[in-house]
């Protein structure tokens, strides 16, 4: 479905689009719902209203997906309302998502919607093409956070920014799993369980691949020894270096070097 939405490039936007303060008073009664699909995110004050016959307030940092043709209706009372409001024509037959997909706390999207403004609003190259890929983060991003309560929660974006500025201020050391959940200040059974919802590994592999990740800029950045490298990311052994590499990136750092010179 999402990819069916995004390969109609401009013409899944339709006339209602951007960042908006609304007044109070503020609103909007359709009964019989729109042709399009529409996403609603609320920056500051609220939202209230009905949605398909079910009552919905949206306050700040909520977001809603609207398949065509529900009908709605929204106001804000007593205070302005900041939202970022889209109108996103549907294909001939549309199978969006079938039902009203509400999620709170969905600051996550908000840099993504920031970036869908902005290309709609200009003339830049590959214009069409961007939009479409900002699309798919929008949506993807809002059915994501939707199901989260099926398992553990992930990390929140705060928590992982905490967590990997710590992490890459230390890359020598070899922290365990529960010096991590003491950074992010969770359980170490619970920060595990969160972990992996969030990374997909244990925090013992991601270690390693944020470390390789770094030895390969560096790699890329300076032509300093293999093994200068390997010691600043605390390998005093580089054959364990080199096999790490390997595993992580397919081939060995020196033919990494190699690849980088050439490009």
């Amino acid at each position: 479905m999402i990819e069916r939405l995004a390969t109609q490039g401009d013409v899944l936007v339709g006339r209602l689009y951007g960042y908006h303060t609304v007044e109070p008073d503020w609103q909007v009664s359709i009964p019989d719902g729109l042709d399009e699909h529409l996403i609603h995110f609320v920056v500051a004050g609220d939202c209230h209203g009905t949605v398909g016959g079910q009552p919905v307030h949206l306050g700040p940092g909520d977001a809603m997906w609207l398949p065509p043709r529900t009908g709605f209706r929204l106001h804000s009372p007593r205070s302005p309302a900041t939202l970022y409001r889209f109108r996103l024509a549907a294909p001939a037959a549309p199978d969006g998502p079938g039902q009203v997909v509400l999620v709170p706390d969905a600051w996550e999207v908000r840099a993504a919607l920031d970036a869908l403004v902005a290309e709609l609003g200009g003339g830049l190259g590959w214009r069409r093409e961007r939009i479409r890929a900002l699309l798919v983060i929008v949506m993807t991003t809002l059915l994501r956070l939707a199901e989260r309560d099926d398992g553990p929660a992930p990390l929140t974006t705060r928590q992982r920014q905490v967590l990997e500025q710590w992490v890459d201020e230390r890359l020598a050391e070899r922290p365990a799993p529960s010096e991590l959940a003491a950074v992010v200040e969770l359980s170490p059974d619970y920060f595990a369980r969160r972990f992996r919802q969030t990374y997909g590994v244990a925090p013992k592999v991601w270690l390693v691949r944020r470390r390789m990740a770094r030895a390969a800029i560096e790699l890329d950045e300076s032509d300093r020894p293999i093994l200068q490298i390997a010691r600043q990311l605390g390998h005093q052994d580089g054959y364990l270096f080199s096999r790490q590499f390997k595993q992580v990136f397919g081939m060995s750092p020196r033919r990494w070097r190699t690849r980088s010179s050439r490009q």
